[in-house]
Formats: structure tokens, sequence, C-alpha cells
């Protein structure tokens, strides 16, 4: 009896703990989402303001001064592109790491692994002075591409895996088939490697949604995405907080709901089983 009563405190303890760790993660959220329909006063009280009457002023503002419905429309097309070329370079290259004897394909590894720690801002001016020579400065291919080299790596090592937990009979089975490797991959991998897709977009989308510094230095104007926008509430008066906390709830509610909708197909393991017999 005692045991059974230290067990079910034990797990009212475990559960206590992992609401108050989702409660600590999730109160910026809450906190940015109640001050964009907070008032001006509300927003610099001394004292937090917990219950005010909401106001649809800071929305106003933002879709009537900066022009928000077209800056979304340029996110969307950069972040779509970009984890869709993503997709089709690094499926292919996983593909390779994963099922040819490569020379070198350790250091291969590695070496694709180490372009994702080089920091974007020390890649800003050498970019600038080279979309701008090139002619690509101040267009949205120039943030497509290179959020497409960001990306790649991260891309690449993460559809490795998904190849890898592939069984390699079925591989075989289709070169008995008659199958060469480009329809071993297009027939075989492809399918069989769409949970890892879908996981992998996922990603990709929102690190290139939510990509601020290349976007603000190589891209203005009209052009530009939605998370360079918010420097508009950076003013000589002080900074906007409404506005900006409006347009972070436009830029968050995109990438929420295409993680709940896709989260049901981003399990792992679905290409257990299934060598062919």
């Amino acid at each position: 009896m005692d045991e059974r009563r230290n067990s079910t405190w034990k797990e009212r303890a475990h559960i206590l703990a992992n609401l108050c760790v989702v409660g600590l993660f999730l109160f910026p959220l809450a906190w940015m989402l109640l001050g964009a329909f907070k008032s001006q006063g509300d927003l610099l009280s001394p004292t937090p303001v917990w219950f005010f009457i909401p106001t649809l002023e800071h929305w106003h503002f933002i879709f009537d001064n900066w022009n928000v419905e077209r800056h979304m429309v340029n996110s969307v097309i950069v972040s779509v592109a970009t984890t869709l070329l993503t997709l089709a370079l690094a499926l292919p290259a996983a593909y390779g790491l994963a099922r040819f004897p490569i020379a070198g394909k350790d250091m291969i590894t590695f070496e694709i692994l180490s372009l994702k720690m080089i920091p974007p801002i020390a890649a800003v001016v050498p970019l600038f002075v080279l979309t701008q020579k090139v002619g690509l400065y101040n267009t949205l291919m120039v943030l497509i591409l290179l959020n497409t080299a960001f990306q790649l790596p991260f891309a690449i090592l993460v559809l490795k895996s998904f190849v890898e937990e592939i069984p390699p009979e079925i591989d075989e089975a289709a070169y008995v088939d008659g199958c060469r490797p480009i329809g071993v991959l297009w027939r075989i991998i492809l399918p069989l490697s769409v949970p890892g897709l879908i996981c992998c977009a996922v990603f990709v989308f929102i690190f290139s949604w939510n990509e601020f510094m290349i976007a603000n230095t190589l891209v203005g104007g009209d052009l530009r995405p939605l998370p360079p926008i918010v420097g508009l509430a950076l003013t000589h008066r002080g900074i906007l907080w409404g506005p900006a906390l409006a347009l972070g709830v436009v830029v968050l509610l995109p990438v929420l709901i295409l993680t709940f909708t896709l989260s049901r197909y981003m399990a792992r393991g679905m290409t257990f089983g299934a060598v062919k017999g």
C-alpha cells in the first residue's frame, strides 16, 4: 500500500514538474499574445496588467503602415522555395552517402557538418559584395539560394540517418528486378523516406522563415520577408512595443500551424519490416 502511494506521489510530482517546464517555455509566447491586444498605456504600465480591455489598434497599425501582407508573401515564397530546393538536393546526396562505398565518406560527412558551424554573420560582408557583383542583390532569388546553402548540410545529415534505416535488401531486390540507382532512389528510397522528408521540411521551413541576418542585409524595401520588418518598431520616439508584439504573433502563427498540422507525419520507423520476401 505504501509503495503504491509513493508511486502515485512520484507520478504526480513528475507531471507537476513537466507542467512547470512547459509553462516556463510557453509564458513568453502567452505574454507576447496578450501584449498584442493591450493598449499602449497597459503595455507601458510599471506594473504588469493582467486584466484589460482588448484592442486591435496595433493590428490595424501594422497592416495599414507596414504592408505586412506583401512581406508575408515574400516569406512564403522564400521559405517554400528553399524547402523544396533543399530537399531536392539533400535526398540524392544523403542516398549516396548512405548506400555507396565512397572514398573518404567519413571526411565528407564531417566537412558537411562543419559547414553548419559557420555563423551567418561571418559571411554577411563577403556575400554582400558577391551578390552585388553577380546581380542578385535585393532579389528573392538570393535569399532562396543562400538559405538553401545554409540549410543543406542539416538536411543531408538528417536524411542520411533516415536512408540508413531503410533495409539495404530492398535496394538489392530492386537491382535484381532491373532498377538502376536513380530508379531505386525514385521508386524505393523516396516513398520510404516520406517521414524523414516531412520532418526535415518542417525544420528547413522554420529556419528559413525565421532567418533575419541575411534577409536584413541583402534585401530591402518591399522585397523583405517578415522578420526584418520588426526593425520598423525602432523609432526616434522609442520602441513601438504593441506593433512589435503583434508582428511577432503574425510571424509565429504560420510556423505553429505548420508544425501542429504535420506533427503526426513526423514519426520515425515507418520503414521497418519492409524487406521484400
